[in-house]
């Protein structure tokens, strides 16, 4: 039997986190692609498998549809370059968030029954599509959702195929958390299996893209999401999709990748134009093989990317003070598109949910986001007789409603009591600064990275520390700062919780160690995380 070798403090972080066993910790440090469970493990996945091979074999006409993210754009990648591989008969749309919901509307399952499509498959939405799958039933069209969303399952007609971790059927460990893609990468490893001799179209060739769909959703680091990242940011440098390396190679990204460097420069970029309502642009960058087109549409992205700053920018200007407090955001002249973004940077400037709608005819639709440890979805059940739809994930969702009814959801947004979950000051155990060093603070970053959601750099604590300012001249309580502890002394950042000078000669901090190298030099910075 293989041993590993994991160091005395990873196994006291990992311990800390939840991970009780040697088999548990081995699994979360090596685990590989080559450990993902197996596709029809997933409920009702090898059905919908079943399903799209029957179609594909009798060349009937198949739909695909999907989110305009980064996610549904590399959904929509992964499913259509299948189809592609196989010679289906299929056609493909992708959300427009400037004049349509994020579901499935009525108006396409007409469309498609007037031209005789036979089967539907929706990738990154869809799951709270009730009256648009209503419709598709009645019409006799078959539809699979390959959705991470969080619906319900009362309202969904059985005549469909729902592969979605959200229902109450029991998905394998470590897949609870998949985001859209990974739900797409697991339904193409079945139809491998059905379907042999497809290599060129194998999901494996594209596990940089599951890693890009997690990283834009924000999702857990666990899991199976772990393996895709982890494996994913190894490979993006050298990528087989064009496009995509194109994109990464203009954003001059220093090696090795990390989810922040991705998160900021590559998908903010991948989402901007379906923000503004062409989201086929960010598609067709992935599809697309002739460098110069390539250029071209990552000329075009930058462009739109540009735009869309502007645009968040002006209407983050105009926000009123009274709307700040509320916590609710409306007007008539703030994009669809950019909701989301405004919303998302509102709830974590103030540390509160947000509600930011614009004024559509008849209607107010947006979106709502909330900070780490508020479930949406629990806390506004009672809010959904008011809406049109609502639907999304824990920490993010969209939402339509009648303009009739906003002050009653006003009304009840003043008076929600807001549940949230326990959030104690976590750290993951006890290191001395005097026991710090270069090797340490990067072995333990090389075993546990990636970081993020789930899985997030190390928290120590260290007691009796003292603080002393870098330079005389600073005259506020704002840094930098010397920590010391007998003869340890290294530089302090403090996060935004605290940025000033404790009133105590000795306290305890919880911090983050970090190494910072620069031409064969090094100096260690403790960032601060709280003053205890």
């Amino acid at each position: 039997m293989e041993t590993y070798n994991i160091p005395a403090l990873v196994k006291k972080i990992l311990l800390s986190r939840g991970y009780k066993t040697e088999k548990s910790m081995v699994n979360f440090l090596y685990n590989s692609i080559s450990s993902l469970s197996e596709p029809f493990f997933i409920p009702d996945l090898k059905k919908a498998c079943e399903v799209l091979k029957e179609a594909i074999l009798k060349k009937e006409k198949i739909f695909v549809y999907g989110d305009g993210d980064t996610d549904g754009i590399c959904a929509s990648f992964l499913l259509l370059n299948l189809l592609k591989v196989v010679n289906a008969n299929f056609s493909f749309r992708l959300t427009h968030r400037l004049d349509e919901d994020y579901e499935i509307e009525d108006a396409l399952i007409d469309e498609l029954a007037e031209e005789e499509y036979s089967l539907l498959i929706s990738v990154d939405c869809g799951i709270s599509s009730y009256s648009a799958l209503k419709k598709a039933r009645e019409y006799g069209i078959k539809v699979i959702i390959l959705d991470h969303h969080i619906g319900e399952p009362s309202k969904l007609q059985t005549f469909h195929i729902y592969v979605n971790p959200w229902l109450k059927k029991k998905w394998p460990e470590g897949t609870e958390n998949l985001s859209g893609t990974g739900i797409v990468y697991k339904f193409i490893e079945g139809m491998g299996i059905l379907l042999p001799g497809i290599k060129e179209a194998m999901a494996h060739n594209f596990v940089e893209v599951v890693a890009l769909s997690i990283i834009a959703d924000s999702l857990p680091l666990t899991g199976e999401n772990r393996i895709f990242v982890k494996e994913g940011l190894h490979r993006m440098p050298f990528t087989k999709i064009k496009g995509l390396g194109y994109l990464i190679e203009t954003q001059n990204i220093r090696q090795p990748l990390h989810p922040r460097d991705i998160s900021m420069r590559i998908v903010s970029l991948l989402n901007s134009p379906g923000r503004l309502g062409k989201p086929d642009v960010a598609l067709n960058l992935l599809m697309e093989n002739d460098d110069h087109s390539i250029k071209k549409i990552i000329e075009e992205i930058a462009k739109i990317d540009r735009e869309r700053y502007q645009m968040v920018a002006k209407a983050m200007g105009k926000i009123k003070k009274e709307e700040l407090e509320n916590g609710i955001v409306i007007s008539e002249k703030i994009s669809p598109g950019i909701c989301g973004i405004i919303a998302s940077r509102l709830a974590g400037n103030y540390c509160k949910p947000f509600m930011v709608g614009y004024l559509s005819s008849n209607f107010l639709k947006g979106s709502i986001r909330a900070p780490e440890n508020y479930n949406l979805y629990e806390n506004l059940k009672p809010i959904k007789k008011y809406m049109v739809s609502l639907g999304g994930h824990k920490e993010a969702m969209g939402f339509k409603c009648p303009v009739t009814h906003i002050p009653k959801i006003k009304s009840f947004w003043k008076d929600l009591k807001w549940k949230t979950g326990n959030k104690k000051q976590y750290y993951d155990c006890p290191l001395d600064i005097r026991d710090i060093n270069p090797s340490i603070i990067e072995e333990v970053t090389n075993y546990l990275q990636p970081f993020g959601k789930g899985n997030p750099e190390p928290v120590f604590l260290c007691r009796n520390v003292s603080f002393t300012k870098i330079s005389a001249r600073n005259n506020g309580n704002n840094g930098p700062f010397w920590v010391k502890k007998d003869g340890a002394i290294y530089e302090a950042v403090f996060s935004s919780e605290h940025s000033f000078m404790p009133d105590k000669e000795k306290v305890d901090i919880l911090y983050t160690p970090s190494v910072r190298r620069q031409n064969n030099l090094y100096r260690i910075v403790l960032k601060v995380k709280k003053i205890l």
